[in-house]
């Protein structure tokens, strides 16, 4: 086949939010009409006749495979002793969730997809560990599908609960602080009723219908609506989708039986917040700065508050930032370098995670306790590596590393 199917053009004009749009393929949209699927047919013998052709094609699949046939980490996080991580062995088609005791102890499947019965497709997250250690929420998606149903395991019994939320889009998530309950902003897929943003409270053990509303944004498709988990109680991000986008920022105080404080209204610029210590907020914001800073948000007795630049606008773009109850840390792209820089609360520039000029960094969370800083780090001719960084000592401890079949020893880069 010397020449590519042949697609017929017939154009469909609309108006849509006052502008005439053009689209010379419509017809293809009708995914299961007879014309569609013999087009696609005959598109991908087309492309098969192509593709099969190319010299050495198994040679180059073979070496492709040995290249991604590897163990993999990744999602890592600590609560107490014990890291949780997803991890993929040579041969396997989907990553198991672990658990190991300690930085040098044995690796635990606690979540092996493979055993669900559900096909080599199915796939699962590690999302959130409970305060004490006790409960893994967790993701599960089925062929790459958006949308997953997600889970709680008792870790130490190795079951699933009951309280399982529903194929949908989980948009906000925390759980209380005696773990026996948890807040959650879900919005289920099929749903007859219209959708309602709305944050509430699930106490482990009952059914969902019991479940208190903490906290209603509105209804319709121009919301969305997101949890921060706080020490003493949540912070609930509102963003609305108009002409522009904005933003509100409420706070809601565990058991003090009041509405949420509003905190911030009508925010037409960015703004990403955490709750620190005694619930403390700083944000990620380009509100005057178009390479983004970080700020504290202090309220005053006359519902006024307040912005501090904390981590100022600077020369370069923030890539991202991780904090805990002491040090925040902020990574930029510097002469394309990595630099990682720490501050203290008050922004005080203290330190800096040492990061190899050829390496690219990103900063992937931070432990419980806050004594340890999670990062991954490659290069041209580094494959991937999951790095603990321990600020009270400077040191860094590789977790992970992806053991490619790859000898970069011959093989040289340099920057013009």
């Amino acid at each position: 086949m010397e020449h590519p199917p042949y697609s017929p053009i017939e154009a469909v004009t609309e108006i849509l939010h006052g502008t005439q749009v053009t689209d010379p393929y419509r017809w293809l949209e009708d995914q299961e009409s007879p014309r569609t699927r013999g087009w696609i047919s005959a598109q991908t013998r087309y492309a098969r006749a192509y593709l099969d052709s190319i010299p050495r094609r198994e040679t180059i699949r073979e070496r492709i495979r040995e290249l991604l046939d590897v163990e993999t980490c990744d999602s890592l996080q600590r609560i107490g002793s014990r890291y949780f991580f997803r991890k993929r062995l040579p041969g396997e088609e989907q990553p198991s969730i672990c658990v190991r005791d300690g930085i040098a102890g044995a690796d635990q499947i606690i979540v092996d997809p493979s055993l669900r019965g559900t096909g080599p497709h199915t796939a699962v997250k590690p999302l959130r560990i409970s305060p004490d250690g006790r409960l893994l929420l967790y993701e599960v998606k089925q062929g790459g599908e958006r949308t997953g149903t997600f889970e709680l395991l008792d870790i130490q019994k190795r079951e699933v609960l009951p309280d399982v939320l529903p194929r949908g889009y989980l948009r906000g998530f925390a759980f209380a602080n005696d773990s026996n309950a948890f807040y959650y902003v879900h919005e289920t897929v099929g749903s007859q009723t219209p959708l309602r943003h709305a944050v509430y409270k699930h106490i482990l053990g009952t059914t969902f219908a019991e479940d208190q509303e903490i906290f209603l944004a509105g209804q319709g498709d121009n919301l969305r609506i997101n949890i921060v988990p706080g020490k003493e109680g949540l912070g609930v991000l509102v963003i609305r989708f108009g002409e522009s986008i904005c933003s509100d920022f409420f706070f809601w105080k565990f058991g003090n039986g009041q509405e949420p404080e509003a905190i911030i209204r009508d925010a037409d610029y960015q703004f990403g917040p955490i709750l620190l210590n005694d619930d403390r907020i700083f944000a990620l914001t380009d509100r005057d700065a178009p390479n983004l800073k970080i700020v504290e948000v202090r309220r005053h007795t006359n519902s006024e508050v307040e912005f501090l630049d904390v981590v100022p606008n600077s020369g370069s773009r923030i890539q991202g930032w991780v904090a805990n109850g002491k040090r925040i840390f902020v990574s930029y792209l510097r002469q394309l370098e990595t630099v990682i820089e720490v501050f203290d609360l008050s922004g005080t520039r203290i330190g800096e995670v040492p990061v190899d000029p050829c390496d690219s960094a990103r900063l992937a969370g931070t432990s419980d306790d806050g004594r340890e800083i999670f990062f991954e780090r490659e290069s041209f001719t580094k494959p991937v590596e999951t790095c603990i960084f321990q600020p009270a000592d400077s040191t860094i401890t590789i977790w992970a590393k992806r053991n490619v079949p790859f000898d970069p020893d011959g093989l040289r880069h340099r920057r013009f």
